[in-house]
C-alpha cells in the first residue's frame, strides 16, 4: 500500500470515529431531555395529558386487542415492558404478576419506575421488577425474555437501537408487541404541530418505512391499523358517540385493509417475531 493510501485510509478512519462521536452526543442529549420530560410528566399529581382521554378511547378497540395478546402471550412467560411507566398498565389493567413467571419493566423516568416498583410492592407481587434503564442499551442478556411488550414507546427511541436491542433479548421464537402512533395522517400531524407541550420534542410517529426496518430484524412482522372512522365518535355528543364509534370501527375495518388507506390510520399493532 502507498503512503498516500494509508494516509488516506487513516484519515477515514479518523472521521469516521469523529463522526460516531458526535452522533453519540446527539443521541444522549436525546436520551435526557425524554428522561427529564418524562421525570416531571410523572411527578405532577395529575397526568397532562389527561384530556386527551376522549379521543384515544376512539381507537380502545386496538388497546383491548394488544391486551388480550400481552396476557395469552404472557401465561408462564418471562416478560419485559418495555416503556413501564408507573406500572398501572401491567400491574393494575392486566394484572400481570398473576400471569406470568416474572415480570420486569424498564423506563427512561426514575420517577414512573420508583411508582412502579411502590405499586407492586404494595400489591405484594414479588414476582415484578422495574428499574430505570436506556431501552436502547439494555444491560439484560441475550435471551431472557418470552415476551417484550410497549405502548407509545418505540417512536421515542431510534428504531435500529431499538428493534437490535428487542431481538437480542428475546428468546428464541419470542414476541415483540408494540401499539404505536403512525406518522402519515395530515390532520393528525397539523395537530401534533400544534400541541408541542404535551409531546416530547424528539418523538417520530412511524412511517411505513420503520415497518421494512423493522423486517431487518425479525422474521415476522405484523401489522394491524386502527384510528381513522372511529376517531370522528370523539366529537360528537355524547348522546351518539358510541354509536358513531361502533359504526367507524366497523368502517374501519374494511377500510384499514386497503393498501394505499391504511397508513393514515391513528394507531397501529406491531406483532414481532424474533
Amino acid at each position: 500500500m502507498s503512503n498516500y493510501s494509508a494516509s488516506r485510509n487513516c484519515a477515514l478512519v479518523a472521521a469516521k470515529s469523529e463522526e460516531d462521536l458526535v452522533m453519540h452526543g446527539e443521541r444522549d442529549e436525546i436520551v435526557n431531555r425524554e428522561r427529564e420530560f418524562h421525570n416531571l410528566r410523572f411527578s405532577q399529581e395529575e397526568d397532562p395529558r389527561g384530556n386527551l382521554d376522549k379521543w384515544y378511547r376512539t381507537i380502545r378497540h386496538g388497546a383491548e386487542r394488544q391486551n388480550e395478546q400481552i396476557k395469552r402471550l404472557s401465561k408462564n412467560a418471562d416478560v419485559l415492558e418495555y416503556g413501564c411507566s408507573d406500572g398501572g398498565w401491567s400491574l393494575h389493567s392486566l394484572h400481570l404478576p398473576d400471569l406470568c413467571r416474572s415480570l420486569t419493566g424498564i423506563d427512561i423516568s426514575e420517577v414512573a419506575v420508583n411508582k412502579a416498583n411502590e405499586r407492586a410492592k404494595t400489591l405484594g407481587n414479588t414476582n415484578a421488577t422495574f428499574l430505570a434503564m436506556n431501552a436502547e442499551a439494555m444491560s439484560f442478556e441475550d435471551n431472557k425474555f418470552d415476551l417484550v411488550y410497549g405502548r407509545g414507546i418505540i417512536h421515542h427511541l431510534d428504531l435500529d437501537r431499538c428493534f437490535s436491542e428487542v431481538v437480542r433479548v428475546l428468546k428464541p421464537n419470542g414476541v415483540a408487541s408494540f401499539y404505536e402512533p403512525m406518522g402519515h395522517n395530515p390532520l393528525l400531524n397539523a395537530y401534533r404541530r400544534r400541541t408541542p407541550l404535551i409531546r416530547t420534542a424528539d418523538e417520530h410517529p412511524l412511517l411505513v418505512s420503520d415497518f421494512a426496518l423493522a423486517r431487518r430484524y425479525f422474521r415476522d412482522v405484523q401489522v394491524e391499523y386502527f384510528g381513522l372512522c372511529s376517531v370522528g365518535s370523539a366529537l360528537m355528543p355524547r348522546s351518539i358517540s358510541e354509536t358513531v364509534y361502533t359504526v367507524g370501527k366497523a368502517v374501519d375495518s374494511v377500510v384499514l385493509t386497503l393498501p394505499y388507506v391504511k397508513r393514515f390510520a391513528w394507531y397501529a399493532l406491531l406483532t414481532l417475531r424474533a
